[in-house]
């Protein structure tokens, strides 16, 4: 996906930049920043890996997270 755009499932969305989706794998990453938003707060990330068949997201560089409260 290039340029701005982003990804969402029922738990978070994750919006960033040129994002690269490997279907077949199943693994989303991008290496420009990116925010993430769930139930419990927002997590801003230089980048991310995401493994969608294992369950997981790796955020890259500097990660903070601030929730809704």
């Amino acid at each position: 996906l290039e340029g701005k755009s982003y990804l969402e499932n029922k738990d978070y969305k994750i919006y960033g930049k040129d994002i690269s989706i490997d279907i077949k794998k199943e693994i989303s990453t991008s290496d420009h920043n990116v925010e993430v938003i769930n139930s419990m707060g927002t997590l801003n990330a230089t980048g991310f890996k995401n493994l969608d068949s294992e369950g997981k997201i790796i955020f890259k560089g500097k990660v903070t997270f601030v929730t809704h409260d």
